[in-house]
């Protein structure tokens, strides 16, 4: 290529727009694919720098298989059951309860003394020990269209927290305008009862400030709570090795991860408690859980094999849904209103400023590409390159330096709390520096 002549052909700018015009456009989803991938990549790299704040406030307690068995009952279990084990979370004084659970139907079979009655009474004892109860709810008006909701007695002595919205992706809320109104998530309402004791700055004033709020784009993290192992046998749990170390084992898992055999288990971040653990009777055991529980944010879900409510987690896989808001509210405690987000978009258009970094990266990589080849100019014989010397001799140091940039900018967004590059499209598309050395590799075979 000759020195004098235009760094790019008019057909090369050509094929630039269009590139521009398809990562805006995203057909087919490839790009919000490779960009989603890319964010659970780094959701896992970056999860063993996360900081344990929000796990000393928030505990979770799960109705498992084995409880059920142990109890000689069912799923879902009869309001009698339900009430005993809620009498027993309530003798340790938690700060606030969510239950995850979505009491639409009445399923005590016409027996009045069984009814769902017997657990609005022990709710009732929560307001009255001045113990914030929620109960999740779908923000439908019960009745309307077919629609199910929260019994209205059970509605009556408990606040509701909205676990049911649409149109956010993987993130999570703080507030959506539902049928019955503009409604709070479970991780804000709770996250309130937490800044009634705690300095939090930036608090959302009402439920329409809220709703203004970007949603929160989950970190999750996977240091396990220190009191875990005297509650639990966590030696069956992979512990992190080190941030630069996990890098490397995720970057590893993630190119080569059909090759890769079983991993160990990896346990869960959050503070967890079965619901067999309620039911100790020694003064010791007693004065152990009271340790743990009191003024503390308490969510109960459920993990039964027989019931459906799964989330992903891209360090645990598929997990009870309960964690998606205890992780939610975790992150409220430990990051404030400073927490992980997406950019907000452009006006009139759904484009944000990152997206227009990311064109900025395609664009260096033609960049580098173009200076790459004014370099290294070749004669007749292919592979016989007569440029002179200069940094873009090397196709490696372009490569390299573009791996720098990009890892660069990943962790100055982290550090800003942003959601990260779209760091494997433009490390793939990278590749294209390596063009010519690529096709006189194979010419040299033939």
């Amino acid at each position: 290529m000759p020195a004098n002549s235009p760094l790019f052909s008019r057909w090369e700018c050509v094929l630039g727009v269009l590139f521009v015009v398809l990562a805006v456009l995203d057909p087919f989803g490839l790009s919000s694919s490779s960009n989603y991938a890319s964010a659970q990549w780094l959701n896992r790299v970056f999860a063993s720098g996360y900081k344990n704040t929000g796990q000393q406030q928030v505990a979770v307690i799960l109705i498992d298989d084995a409880y059920l068995m142990r109890n000689n009952t069912h799923w879902p279990m009869p309001y009698d059951e339900q009430s005993k084990l809620f009498k027993r979370l309530l003798a340790y004084k938690p700060k606030a309860v969510f239950v995850d659970f979505m009491y639409s139907h009445d399923h005590s079979q016409g027996d009045r003394a069984l009814g769902s009655q017997l657990l609005a009474n022990v709710f009732e004892r929560y307001r009255h020990q001045g113990i914030p109860l929620l109960l999740a709810n779908t923000g439908q008006v019960r009745g309307e269209e077919g629609q199910a909701n929260t019994l209205v007695n059970l509605a009556e002595v408990s606040s509701p927290a909205l676990v049911a919205w649409n149109g956010f992706g993987d993130k999570y809320p703080l507030a959506v305008e539902k049928p019955l109104g503009l409604m709070e998530t479970p991780a804000l309402l709770m996250y309130r009862q937490y800044c009634q004791s705690h300095s939090c700055a930036d608090l959302p004033s009402d439920i329409q400030d809220a709703v203004q709020r970007p949603p929160i784009a989950i970190q999750w993290g996977i240091h396990l709570a220190p009191e875990q192992m005297r509650i639990a046998d966590i030696a069956h749990c992979s512990a992190p090795e080190g941030f630069w170390k996990d890098i490397g084992t995720e970057l590893a898992q993630a190119i080569f991860w059909k090759l890769s055999g079983a991993e160990k288990s990896r346990c869960l971040y959050n503070f967890t408690l079965s619901a067999s653990d309620l039911e100790v009777s020694t003064p010791e055991d007693r004065a152990l859980l009271t340790k743990l529980l009191r003024d503390r944010l308490v969510l109960v879900g459920a993990n039964i094999t027989s019931t459906g409510d799964l989330v992903h987690s891209p360090v645990h896989g598929k997990i009870p849904g309960v964690y998606l808001h205890a992780m939610a509210l975790d992150n409220l405690v430990t990051l404030g209103m400073d927490y992980d987000r997406e950019p907000a978009s452009l006006p009139s258009l759904d484009v944000n400023w990152l997206d227009l970094v990311e064109i900025g990266l395609l664009f260096l990589i033609v960049l580098f590409k173009a200076l790459h080849e004014r370099q290294n100019p070749t004669s007749g014989v292919v592979g016989m390159e007569v440029g002179r010397g200069g940094f873009f001799k090397s196709s490696w140091a372009s490569f390299l330096l573009m791996a720098a940039l990009v890892g660069l900018i990943s962790l100055a967004l982290h550090y800003y709390h942003y959601t990260p590059v779209n760091v494997l499209a433009v490390l793939m598309l990278s590749l294209a520096i390596f063009n010519e050395k690529i096709q006189a590799y194979f010419a040299r075979k033939h």
